[in-house]
Formats: structure tokens, sequence, C-alpha cells
């Protein structure tokens, strides 16, 4: 998966005010009388159609889940999916008219929505919405522009550069030097995060030995590789999104490695695009992350469990929880409010609750974001051992031992 027109609309969506509305096609999970209606605008096609496949089904889950249970105030709900492809602005704005102004939907959730178009689309329609972009410009940009209707359903890409950090000292792993080399991509994601994981090391006592910034389109590895073998660093961290620049920096990485060395794919490991690298044995021994996962015990076998059934394939450790708790938290909400079509008394709802779902204790903070920490809703970092994500730490609970890998010693 690419994901540099993500982040490209991304930077342009930030100052874009798109004012045309343009037709899209849309396609409803049920249809029949009485229903609530959700709006899911998600990439169906496209290059981020296999994240966009994980939303769908976990909406769909939720969904389903909640009509068997009797729906909500009584009512089945109904879910339309919009198509916003390469996630653009005018995509977004005619998500906006398609599920709001004629769908009349009373519900728009997503995984992401765009990392910026997404607010100026739906800001001004006042119905809740609730995405997971997870950057301080949307974070900034959603309470800038007084939408209190809109959630952002995690902490943002800072505060999980410096948490990821602490993980890895608290591995228990003797590292062989304080020395640490790191490479990311251009945008907010890949520099805020890698800009918090160097500022935690210094203040731990380590050597930023490397930051280098690499341009998607025109990535010269061997360069870079040559660079992190002369430092000779104990940890290395490569922060791409794109997961086929990921897994080709690995492969040629793995040719000569620095003995010693931890390598970490940040949060490109997690993500469904990487899970073909992973099944492969291609990424054996590599560490990773996501914001957030369904939870060890009973509640999260059970999810487990049921996506089994309904997919026959495990959730993806990255969206599926997620979006399925989102879903939910809303579907309470509503409760609370007594109407899904009062929206002021859903977001109220919403901005006073403490939903305790499958990835954690939801609650938003006065900035519309859920903070990450071990009472709320931790972040998770992994390895990939015998070819799946295996969990090392959840937040700053240890869950399994680290095993350095063969290529290393």
């Amino acid at each position: 998966m690419s994901i540099r027109s993500l982040l490209q609309n991304a930077a342009c969506g930030l100052a874009v005010f798109a004012l045309a509305a343009i037709a899209g096609s849309t396609a409803p999970l049920t249809a029949q009388a009485e229903t609530i209606k959700i709006g899911a605008p998600i990439p169906q096609t496209g290059p981020f159609a296999s994240d966009g496949g994980v939303m769908e089904k976990a909406i769909k889950l939720a969904v389903e889940d909640l009509n068997k249970a009797g729906g909500v105030l009584g009512q089945q709900l109904e879910v339309t999916f919009f198509d916003i492809g390469d996630l653009s602005p005018d995509k977004l704005q005619a998500a906006a008219a398609n599920l709001i102004d004629r769908g009349k939907a009373d519900f728009i959730v997503t995984g992401y929505g765009g990392f910026g178009p997404d607010i100026p689309a739906f800001c001004p329609q006042g119905v809740p919405f609730i995405h997971n972009d997870a950057f301080t410009s949307v974070v900034d940009m959603m309470n800038s522009m007084g939408c209190t209707s809109i959630f952002n359903a995690s902490d943002v890409e800072a505060s999980y550069g410096k948490v990821m950090f602490d993980q890895l000292m608290a591995l228990g792993h003797e590292f062989p030097n304080k020395k640490l080399a790191i490479v990311h991509g251009p945008y907010e994601w890949e520099s805020g995060l890698t800009k918090a994981m160097a500022d935690a090391a210094a203040a731990q006592g380590w050597e930023v030995v490397l930051n280098e910034e690499v341009p998607y389109e025109s990535v010269q590895w061997q360069g870079i590789l040559s660079k992190i073998r002369d430092a000779n660093p104990a940890l290395i961290h490569i922060e791409v999104l794109d997961a086929g620049l990921t897994h080709t920096f690995l492969q040629q990485y793995f040719d000569n490695p620095v003995k010693g060395a931890v390598v970490n794919a940040g949060y490109a490991a997690s993500v469904p695009a990487f899970g073909e690298v992973v099944a492969q044995g291609k990424a054996e021994g590599v560490l990773g992350m996501t914001l957030s996962a369904q939870l060890p015990g009973p509640e999260g076998d059970a999810f487990v469990k049921k996506w089994q059934a309904a997919y026959n394939e495990l959730p993806p450790w990255s969206l599926a929880a997620q979006l399925y708790d989102e879903v939910n938290m809303w579907a309470a909400a509503v409760k609370t409010a007594g109407s899904a079509s009062d929206h002021a008394a859903v977001v109220k709802a919403l901005k006073e609750m403490s939903y305790k779902g499958l990835t954690g204790t939801l609650k938003f903070d006065d900035r519309f974001k859920i903070p990450t920490n071990d009472a709320s809703q931790p972040a998770f970092l992994f390895q990939v051992h015998d070819k799946a994500l295996k969990p090392l730490m959840i937040g700053t609970r240890k869950t399994d031992d680290f095993i350095m890998p063969d290529w290393a010693k």
C-alpha cells in the first residue's frame, strides 16, 4: 500500500475548504423503515482499499451485533458506505453531501478520513463524527474551527513516539550501546512521531546518531543503510507508512545487518497491507506498534472468535477493534441521549461518557481526543514471530519476551 497520496492530500486539505458537493455512489447495508442511519466514508477503492476493507468489516460487524440485540432504542441501524478513494478534499465534500444532506445520517464513522480534508467537510454539519486520524494538526483544526461534534478516537503522533520509546526501554533487553538511528518519511505522522521518539531517547541518555528524512518518490536505501552501518546503532527505527517501502528497506538491511541492533518498523508493521510480508516470513524479529487493539481477556477473545466466524480470518491488529468500539460508543451515547436525531444531546453524552470497549476505556479529553495510557487506551508494541505479530507491551505492561532474531546475532 502506498500512503504518499493520502499524506499529500492531508497537507493540502488542512487549508482547503471545498465549496462544491460532488455526487457519488453509496452502498447500504440494510434498508428498512424506522431505522437509524449511519454514514461511513471509507476508502473502498484505490491505494488505501486494504485499510478500507478492515473499516468496512468492523463497522458491519458492530451494526449487525447491535441489530441482533434489538437495535438502539428499539430501532434497527442502517449503514451506508461512501467510497472516498484517494481521500482528496473533493471526495470528502462529496461524502458529506451524500451521507448527511441526502442520506440523513445521524452518525458518521471512519478509521481515517483524509487527515485534514474531513474536518472542513463534516464540521459545519453538526452530526456526531468519530474518526481515528491521530494527527496533531487535525486535532488543532477541530478545535480552532469549533468542531464540537467531531471526535478523534485516539491520541496524536507525538504521544505515540514517546510511548513507543518507553516501551522499548521496558522490554528488559540489554542494548549494546545507546545509539539510535531514525529514518522517517516527510509527513506529519512520521516526522512528529520520530521527533518525539528522539526527544524521549535523549532524555534517557541516548545519542541520535542518524535522523534521516526520506522522500517517498526517490528513496535510495543503499546510501542510508551505509550511514546506519557506519554509525553502529543498537536501535534502528524506520517510520515510513508505505508498507512497500518499509519492506524494501528491511530486505536490503537484512543483507548486511548491524550485529546486535534491534529494528523497529513502527506503525507500518501493523497495517493490513504489511500482513502479507509478515505472513511470508519476510519480517521475522522486527518490532512494530499500533495505536490500539483488542485487549486480552474474555471480551477480546470473544471479538476475535466473532470476527473469525464472520470473515474466516483473524482480525487485523490495526483498525478492527477500534472501529467496532467507535460504533458501540456512539450507540451507548444515543441510549443516554434518548434519541439519535438529537445530535446535540448525543454529542454531550459522548463528551461526558467513559466507555469501556475492546481497546480500553474511551474518554475524550477537552481537545476531543483520547489520551493514550494504561487507564484509557494503551498502545501496543509487537514483535514479528512465527509469521505473526506477537504483543510484547500493552501500554506499560510487559506481556511477552523480546527474542533477538538470528539475523541480528
